[in-house]
């Protein structure tokens, strides 16, 4: 397999035309849901902003220092209007004080933690990954960090405990991502960093077991499949065309 390692922005990334973990989640919901993601790409939200900007606290620290900036004011005063346009004039992106106060104690919890701290002690961040699978798709991958042969990805979390974090990874296909990154950079090991974005801003630090990282080898497989009928046929459904009967989720049900 050949690899094309870039230094490259991440506007450029996402540019590229290849398969993407965020793709694979995508067709796994159904090809029409990833054409729709092809053809018209989501706006960030207020949610993936922070995320952005805690990345960049982590990862890269100076360059989150002389990026962002926090506006206090009132923008609906004349003062604060003009004090929040200056700081976007000179090309800084806005936190509020709450969320540079939020991501500060997310920081010190990282860098603090003994195994958060020596994975990120040397490195590379934000590397890019191209590779053209066994079946002939161009894929790609943005590892947060790259130390030898481990990948380390971050993640804020609501719980970051064993058990907390293991159901974040199967409701959001962690295990997915962790597989298809290492297929593309040849990796040994994928270590996740899990942070919660609420104090005390516990860290809990995780490598998936074999199983798990098999399940995800199973469902890009399955996306793959997917997407190949879907592009060889130009036929991109969503759900079923027929009529299906469908039952209440188990939880709906009376115990009694």
């Amino acid at each position: 397999m050949t690899r094309n390692i870039l230094r490259i922005p991440a506007s450029k990334y996402h540019a590229i035309d290849a398969i993407s973990n965020s793709l694979i989640s995508r067709i796994l919901k159904s090809p029409a849901h990833a054409r729709a993601y092809l053809d018209t790409p989501p706006e960030p939200t207020k949610a993936m902003e922070f995320g952005t900007a805690f990345h960049s606290a982590i990862l890269e620290p100076d360059t989150f220092a002389a990026t962002y900036a926090v506006f206090s004011g009132d923008r609906r005063t004349k003062e604060g209007k003009a004090a929040y346009e200056a700081l976007q004039s000179a090309g800084k992106l806005i936190l509020t004080a709450d969320d540079m106060a939020t991501i500060q104690g997310m920081q010190k919890s990282v860098f603090t933690h003994v195994a958060a701290a020596e994975l990120l002690s040397e490195g590379e961040a934000e590397l890019s990954v191209t590779w053209q699978d066994d079946s002939g798709f161009l894929c790609k991958c943005r590892p947060d960090w790259w130390i030898d042969s481990t990948l380390v990805d971050v993640k804020t979390t609501e719980d970051a405990s064993p058990e907390g974090f293991a159901k974040s990874i199967a409701k959001y296909g962690y295990a997915r991502q962790a597989a298809h990154y290492i297929e593309g950079t040849g990796a040994k090991d994928f270590i996740f960093i899990a942070v919660e974005k609420t104090a005390p801003y516990a860290v809990g630090v995780y490598r998936l077991d074999e199983f798990s990282l098999g399940q995800g080898r199973i469902e890009i497989n399955r996306a793959k499949a997917a997407w190949d009928y879907a592009l060889t046929h130009n036929m991109f459904h969503a759900y079923s065309e027929e009529v299906e009967t469908i039952s209440l989720p188990n939880w709906a049900f009376d115990k009694e």
